[in-house]
């Protein structure tokens, strides 16, 4: 009996270090892939600029980076203003600027055409303003509210556009700005009664029209609403085209200062409430879900309130930029310091904890009207003010300084091209990727596509996409990851070579005909959703002396069919076609052995990437008109 309690015993202990052991590997494992899925970055906190002023502080800094052809290095502007000691009592709007990366700036300075102004006894002002580069017009743009003041800096409400959105830009040759424009509004009396695109993130998409957060009150309503307002831009001109979802809340102020981020294909909308921090998505920028209070990856409150928060985008990553409450700040108004920044689960929408870092520290003063801008594709800024206006420095240390806390990324973000081109993507299979042997990524169809394209003054980036083996239904699984992420002007798409062919031991294509199909067009559904440009391509026809497939079949016969439900997506879906089945049938029928063109009657060799590059051109370049800066 006791020899039985033994081996009992000692089966117990084996079982409980199994199950540790199990327990251990488990939690391992999850840490390996929390720390596989999350992206490490590093914070290098500067200065821009220092000033303490009885009179005054500087408020709101935000920054856009202008990139210029040929070099890494940024010219980045930051607006800014003086808060002049009344709650929400702002100067015009001052800038400065520096053409190295930020190691030096020029002073703030006020253009005349950003300043306040004396109207019928009133100040007319500009305020919460975010900057953006908008590369199809080549001009900086500048959004904010503009706002009435009384002689004693209240801000006045009681009419119609006393708070209304404006507009002005910069060009970066001239270093002009032109005055503040309005943008009109339906219904300005009494449902858009007052109208603040204030201290919101707001989007240029590849086709060159703006998503544009803002929020509203109509006459008479106590709580704002917020929504997304989809605007042409021609460089001159911001104009309405639609408006999104009214976004309402029946608690404090309601939803306000809203911005968007673009991450993967799904747009992400944090927006301000009295109480907490709110969220929502969309697959347009225009429709959204439900909003959610924000919170952490274990279900509690992110403690963000009464302020904004904003967005960082990496291809691997989305961040939230955030002040809250738990941090030993109660001493700070609102919590407003320090700022926080951490990566965003996007599919639970929830804030990573374990990635939570301090940008900005807590000096005795708040912070939390800040912006946030990606700036090269290894850096990203997050910047603020501290708000004092005692004219001394704090005990704790603050001392008026106008901060960029340099976010510094662990590998480069894809989303920034290096230069200012634009970027149009090829994706396809191995046709597409067309390395192989004999042929060079130079002599590719990409590569010649993009010479061309620069040797007629446009300034674009093509970038080759291709995956050999690759079919429709593969390609849609990596659409948002690697194509929608980049932000490109245009995409070509070509396939339907392996989608069609028949593998040895197999009497059916690797997908049906109507699977196809249906696979290109949500593939050029969910392109065009995000405003990019979309081009379907047919592949090119086998040489007459292909391989038979694996029913001893030249693969043109199943080929054809698919050909024929690329032609008809692009009917349907009124998409440009480049029919390089039909170019390369009519050489064949006119006595060219088309498999001169290829290195295995499949896959074009050098001259044959040269007559598909040759095809795309006179279709690619009208599109590109007026979406692409020309030399």
């Amino acid at each position: 009996m006791s020899s039985h309690r033994s081996i009992a015993g000692l089966l117990n202990r084996v079982s409980v270090w199994s199950l540790l052991g199990f327990c251990l590997s488990m939690f391992t494992a999850s840490l390996t892939m929390l720390q596989a899925q999350t992206l490490p970055y590093e914070v290098k906190l500067d200065v821009m600029h220092q000033e303490l002023s009885s009179d005054f502080c500087w408020f709101h800094p935000r920054i856009a980076a202008i990139p210029l052809a040929g070099s890494e290095t940024p010219i980045v502007i930051c607006t800014l203003q003086k808060h002049l000691g009344v709650s929400d009592h702002y100067s015009g709007l001052y800038f400065m600027r520096s053409d190295d990366g930020g190691t030096t700036w020029t002073p703030p300075a006020l253009p005349k055409e950003l300043d306040s102004r004396k109207v019928d006894g009133e100040t007319i002002a500009v305020c919460d303003v975010t900057p953006g580069w908008h590369r199809q017009s080549g001009k900086l743009l500048a959004i904010g509210t503009k706002l009435r003041y009384s002689d004693a800096g209240e801000q006045l409400l009681d009419l119609p556009r006393s708070h209304q959105c404006v507009y002005a830009t910069y060009d970066p040759e001239t270093g002009l700005w032109t005055e503040w424009k309005m943008l009109a509004m339906p219904d300005e009396e009494a449902e858009h009664f007052l109208v603040a695109p204030g201290c919101v993130q707001w989007l240029v998409r590849p086709d060159g029209t703006l998503l544009v957060p803002m929020y509203f009150k109509s006459r008479g309503n106590e709580r704002y609403q917020s929504t997304v307002l989809h605007c042409r831009f021609d460089g001159t001109t911001l104009e309405l085209m639609e408006k999104g979802d009214e976004l309402s809340l029946e608690e404090g102020r309601g939803l306000y200062e809203p911005s968007l981020a673009l991450f993967r294909g799904t747009y992400y909308l944090t927006l301000r409430n009295d109480a907490r921090g709110y969220v929502t998505t969309s697959q347009d920028g225009l429709h959204f879900e439900p909003v959610e209070p924000w919170t952490f990856d274990d279900g509690s409150d992110l403690g963000s309130y009464n302020t904004q928060q904003h967005w960082l985008v990496h291809d691997q990553g989305l961040f939230l930029g955030y002040t809250r409450r738990g941090a030993n700040n109660d001493h700070i108004a609102r919590n407003r310091a320090p700022i926080f920044l951490a990566q965003v689960d996007p599919a639970k929408i929830r804030v990573i904890r374990a990635t939570e870092k301090v940008l900005m520290p807590e000096r005795g003063v708040m912070l939390g009207n800040f912006g946030a801008a990606a700036i090269t594709p290894n850096e990203s800024w997050v910047t603020d003010a501290e708000y004092m206006a005692e004219g001394k420095v704090h005990p704790r240390g603050a001392n008026g300084s106008v901060f960029a806390a340099r976010v510094q990324w662990s590998q480069p973000n894809k989303n920034l091209a290096a230069s200012a081109r634009a970027r149009v993507v090829i994706l396809g299979d191995s046709i597409t990727k067309g390395v192989r042997s004999g042929v060079t990524a130079e002599e590719t169809f990409a590569s010649l596509l993009q010479s061309s394209l620069r040797k007629a003054g446009y300034d674009v980036d093509v970038i080759n996409h291709g995956i050999g083996g690759e079919r429709t239904d593969q390609a849609l699984a990596r659409l948002s990851r690697d194509i929608q992420s980049l932000e490109p002007t245009l995409v070509t798409v070509m396939y339907g070579t392996n989608d069609s062919y028949v593998d040895k031991g197999q009497k059916e294509s690797r997908l049906t005909k109507d699977v196809y199909v249906a696979n290109l067009q949500k593939i050029v559904s969910e392109l065009r959703r995000t405003g990019i440009q979309v081009v379907l391509m047919t592949e090119p026809r086998w040489g007459d002396k292909a391989a038979p497939n694996g029913v001893g079949e030249n693969p043109n016969l199943r080929l054809e069919p698919f050909v024929e439900g690329c032609r008809q997506v692009a009917r349907e879906q009124n998409v440009p076609l480049v029919d390089h089945f039909q170019i390369w049938s009519k050489a064949n029928a006119e006595g060219t052995d088309i498999g001169e063109w290829t290195t295995d009657q499949c896959h074009p060799n050098p001259s044959g990437h040269k007559v598909l590059a040759e095809a795309m051109l006179p279709v690619i370049l009208p599109m590109l008109d007026g979406r692409v800066g020309a030399r």
